[in-house]
C-alpha cells in the first residue's frame, strides 16, 4: 500500500516558525511539524524530516527503503525494522495516510458571525475560535441581557463519533456548572441546547473581566494589597468548590477572571478532564501543561497524564496561581514536554523574598506556596479550605 503525508501536516524550519526567535539549542537541525487537526506542534529532527519528505508523493514502504538504501549506500535490511516501526507510528498518528484517503476538510471558521441570530440570541462579538468550540458574546433579544454562548461546532469535528463524544463533554460541563450554581465565584450557567444538527451550546453568565495573566500584565498600578486580595479571592472560590466535594481539575491562569473590583470568577469547570501530550510536543509557556502536578505526569510514556485530578492536584495548581501573582512567572519551564515534565518532577521552585512588583513577599505566604507545590501530594494541604485557613490567619491583614 502507498502512503502520503496528510494534507493536515506542514513542516517548517524552527527559525521560520518562530520568526528567528527559536531557542538556541533548537535553532539548527530541528523542524516544527504542525498538525492542523489538533492545532498541535511537534519538534522533530532532521532524520524524521528526511523520512517524512519521502512521502510528499505516495509511496510504499519498500519504495522508500530502496530510495534510502541508494542514498546512504547501505543494505536496506539494516534499518528495515526501524523504518517499519516508525512507519506504523506515523500512520497511527495520521501524519501519513493511505493513498486516495478522503481526509475531511475541517472548518477553521466560526459557525456564526456578528449580527447572526442563534435561536433568541444575537451575536455581538466572537470571543474565541477554538479547535472544536466557538465562543460568542450575545444579547438575548427578549430581555436585552448579555450572555456568553459556548458552542460546539460540528463543522470543526472530524466525524460523527467525535462529535458525539464532544457533545457528551459539553453536556457534562453544563451539569457540573449547574451543580455549583449557588457558588458566587463560579461562572453561572443558564441553559443547554442540543436540538440543532450542526451545533450545541451552553448559555453562560457574561463576565466583564480579564484573565489572571492578562490582568497582572496590564493592570496599573497593582499594589501588594491588590495582589493579596486577588489571592484570597482565588483561595476562597476554590474552598467553596472543595466544600461541595468537587474537583476543578483544570486550574490555570486562563480559567481565572479578575473583575474591576478585584473579585474573581472561576470558569471552564470541566471537572476531572484528562489530557494527553507527547514528548516532542512544542509548548506555549504558561499554558495548561505548565500547571500539571508531578504526581499526575509520567515522562516516560506517550500517555503523559496518567492519573485523574484530585483535591491534592487542585491544591498544587492553586499554589501555581499564587506563585504567578507574586512573581509574574511560573517556576518550571520547558520548550517541549520532555523538558517540562522533567523540571516539574525533579527541579525545585525558586522563592524570592521580593515580588515582581518590588514589595516584600510575606514569609508565611511563601511557606503556603511551598506546601502547595510539594512534590508529594500527601504533604500538601488536603483542600483549598485548609489553604484559606492558614492564609487568613497568617497573611491577610
Amino acid at each position: 500500500m502507498k502512503y502520503t503525508l496528510s494534507r493536515n501536516i506542514t513542516i517548517a524550519d524552527t527559525n521560520d516558525f518562530f520568526e528567528g526567535d527559536a531557542p538556541e539549542k533548537y535553532s539548527h537541525g530541528y523542524y516544527i511539524l504542525s498538525d492542523e487537526r489538533q492545532e498541535t506542534d511537534f519538534l522533530i529532527n532532521g532524520t524524521i524530516k528526511y523520512f517524512l519528505d519521502k512521502f510528499f508523493i505516495p509511496k510504499t514502504q519498500q519504495e522508500v527503503l530502496q530510495e534510502i538504501e541508494a542514498e546512504v549506500n547501505s543494505d536496506a535490511s539494516v534499518f528495515e525494522q526501524t523504518c517499519n516501526t516508525f512507519l506504523k507510528y506515523l500512520i497511527k498518528k495520521n501524519f501519513l495516510v493511505a493513498e486516495n484517503t478522503e481526509e475531511p476538510l475541517l472548518s477553521k471558521e466560526t459557525l456564526f458571525r456578528e449580527g447572526d441570530i442563534i435561536d433568541n440570541y444575537s451575536v455581538l462579538r466572537i470571543l474565541s475560535n477554538k479547535s472544536n468550540i466557538d465562543i460568542y458574546l450575545v444579547v438575548d433579544t427578549r430581555n436585552q441581557y448579555n450572555y456568553v454562548l459556548k458552542l460546539l461546532n460540528k463543522n470543526k469535528v472530524s466525524n460523527e463519533h467525535h462529535y458525539q463524544k464532544e457533545l457528551k463533554q459539553l453536556e457534562r460541563e453544563y451539569e457540573m456548572l449547574y451543580d455549583v450554581k449557588e457558588i458566587p465565584s463560579i461562572s453561572h450557567v443558564y441553559g443547554f441546547n442540543k436540538e440543532k444538527e450542526l451545533y450545541a451550546y451552553i448559555t453562560l453568565e457574561y463576565i466583564n473581566g480579564k484573565s489572571l495573566s492578562r490582568y497582572i500584565d496590564e493592570q496599573e498600578p497593582l499594589t501588594k494589597e491588590d495582589c493579596l486580595q486577588i489571592i484570597q479571592g482565588i483561595i476562597y472560590g476554590f474552598s467553596l468548590l472543595h466544600d461541595c466535594k468537587l474537583i476543578h481539575g483544570d486550574i490555570h491562569a486562563s480559567n481565572i477572571l479578575v473583575l474591576k473590583d478585584k473579585t474573581i470568577k472561576i470558569i471552564d469547570v470541566e471537572l476531572s478532564r484528562k489530557v494527553q501530550v507527547e514528548n516532542e510536543q512544542v509548548l506555549k509557556f504558561g499554558g495548561v501543561y505548565h500547571y500539571m502536578p508531578p504526581d499526575r505526569i509520567n515522562n516516560t510514556t506517550s500517555k503523559k497524564f496518567t492519573t485523574q485530578p484530585d483535591l491534592y492536584s487542585d491544591v498544587y495548581q492553586i499554589g501555581l496561581l499564587i506563585y504567578l501573582i507574586l512573581y509574574n512567572t511560573l517556576p518550571f519551564e520547558g520548550f517541549i514536554w520532555e523538558e517540562l515534565a522533567f523540571n516539574i518532577k525533579e527541579a525545585e521552585a525558586q522563592y524570592h523574598e521580593e515580588s515582581f512588583l518590588n514589595y516584600p513577599v510575606p514569609i508565611p505566604l511563601i511557606a503556603i506556596v511551598k506546601k502547595c507545590l510539594n512534590k508529594k501530594p500527601l504533604d500538601r494541604y488536603a483542600n483549598a479550605g485548609e489553604i484559606l485557613e492558614e492564609y487568613k490567619n497568617y497573611v491577610f491583614i
